[in-house]
């Protein structure tokens, strides 16, 4: 509960190159100018202008000029509670949520918060913040109001199974969230989840691979899905636990095209497991170092969607007023030369249906030919697993319509739309690919609110093991 961070950071002071000798004299003139402008604004500008706003503005002015949204300055203060933000520690309530039904569902609750203390439990609804509503709002949205300063207090209306609506009083206070969580799912499937890269994180993150392996995992799911990244060091550590000592994990080039490679330091933690890796377009960074490592050295499969393509790295240089300047000063590339700055790292296996996602990795690992059961207009069983998705089929004339995308990829297909022919292309497991137009299909593809649906009958009539139980 904790807002991402894009961002790949490095500690350093910073020293001139030989290159930048040359322009050394021209910048440190420019400086002695601001110097001027700055002095005499100050001292003699009627208006008696405030001093730090006037700084504040300068350095914002220079960075504007960069475009570079990853290039920040950090105000005294303000370097500690990014810090501390990266490492999963905030102030506020201590519970996670996602939206459900319109509403805040609370999945779990940290031991000894806040929340914890007050009586929050896990499967809890929030429906107000200080009696402020909370139906419809986003996940950003609710967290802000939860948030707040350690000491002050925030009371929420709760919604708990088989009792009327009832308030709690919390006093925030700061709380330190794991930046990894790790449970074993069913068919021995080690599951570690990765919120953020942080100073903890490596170590965290060894010791759940020790213990799912102790627990039996025969095979494992990494999830960086809506990681925006953190700490190059981090991503290092956990590359070392998965692939071993002296691997090349990524490689940095600065303004005048200098490389340095980076490698693990670390033995494995990891007996030889099929691995799949969850991404999306929100992992960012980090991420991606950790994500393309394992694809260029075929350790893992990729599964998700495209990742958001932050290829940069940011040194935080400390500045003599206690503030710091984050400052992108060379682009990453994977350990084959991969750029990702710009374009992110193509999953091995593309899902766009987030709540497909975890489900299309485990039918990697497991064995078994998928096949899927509408129990409910928008709920579907595979292989024990019950998925609710955002829409589901329809009846009409007749004929059950099934939506196209969200049917095929819980078979394990992967569906997109092929722009040179203007027809939706479908990809089985096997790399078998085939088109799916109306002049193909015994009944025509509807497209409604964005969705396209294709008769049941079509689907089954090209091999698609569907069935739906009527309600």
């Amino acid at each position: 509960m904790f807002k991402k961070l894009v961002v790949l950071v490095s500690f350093v002071t910073l020293l001139w190159s030989p290159a930048a000798w040359a322009e050394e004299d021209k910048a440190m003139t420019n400086a002695a100018t601001i110097g001027e402008v700055f002095g005499y604004i100050t001292n003699y500008h009627l208006k008696h202008p405030d001093i730090d706003k006037l700084t504040n503005a300068g350095i914002k002015g220079m960075l504007d000029q960069l475009e570079d949204p990853y290039t920040v300055y950090f105000s005294p203060g303000e370097l500690d509670e990014f810090s501390e933000e990266l490492n999963g520690d905030f102030e506020g309530i201590g519970a996670e949520l996602e939206i459900k039904e319109q509403l805040p569902h609370v999945t779990r609750v940290l031991s000894g918060s806040p929340a914890e203390q007050a009586g929050l439990q896990s499967g809890d609804m929030i429906v107000a913040v200080d009696n402020k509503a909370l139906a419809g709002q986003s996940l950003t949205q609710v967290i802000e109001q939860l948030r707040g300063k350690k000491g002050t207090n925030v009371m929420i209306t709760v919604r708990r199974a088989g009792q009327s609506d009832f308030s709690l009083e919390i006093i925030r206070s700061t709380v330190n969230m794991p930046t990894v969580s790790e449970k074993l799912l069913e068919g021995q499937i080690g599951y570690i989840a990765v919120e953020s890269f942080g100073m903890e994180t490596g170590e965290q993150f060894g010791n759940a691979l020790i213990q799912l392996q102790e627990s039996g995992a025969k095979a494992l799911i990494i999830d960086l899905r809506n990681n925006g990244g953190g700490y190059v060091d981090a991503a290092l550590e956990m590359a070392g636990y998965l692939l071993g000592k002296d691997k090349m994990i990524l490689l940095t080039e600065d303004r005048e095209k200098y490389q340095e490679s980076y490698t693990t330091e670390q033995d494995s933690l990891l007996k030889p497991l099929p691995m799949v890796v969850l991404v999306n377009e929100h992992s960012a960074s980090a991420s991606e170092i950790l994500a393309g490592a394992l694809q260029d050295y075929g350790k893992a499969t990729l599964v998700g969607s495209k990742t958001y393509g932050k290829g940069t790295v940011q040194d935080i240089l400390p500045l003599d007023n206690g503030g710091a300047l984050k400052m992108t000063t060379a682009f990453y590339l994977t350990p084959k030369g991969q750029r990702i700055d710009g374009q992110g790292l193509q999953p091995d296996r593309a899902i766009a249906t987030p709540e497909l996602q975890l489900l299309a990795a485990k039918q990697i690992l497991l064995s078994g030919t998928p096949e899927i059961t509408y129990t409910s207009e928008k709920t579907i069983q595979t292989q024990g697993d019950t998925v609710n998705l955002p829409i589901g089929y329809l009846k009409e004339k007749g004929q059950q319509l099934v939506p196209l995308r969200f049917t095929l990829e819980s078979l394990g297909y992967e569906v997109k739309w092929d722009d040179q022919t203007n027809n939706i292309m479908v990809k089985a497991s096997n790399n078998k690919t085939w088109q799916l137009a109306n002049n193909s299909l015994k009944h025509p593809l509807r497209q409604m609110n964005g969705y396209f649906y294709i008769a049941a009958e079509d689907l089954r009539l090209l091999g698609v093991d569907l069935r739906i139980i009527q309600e």
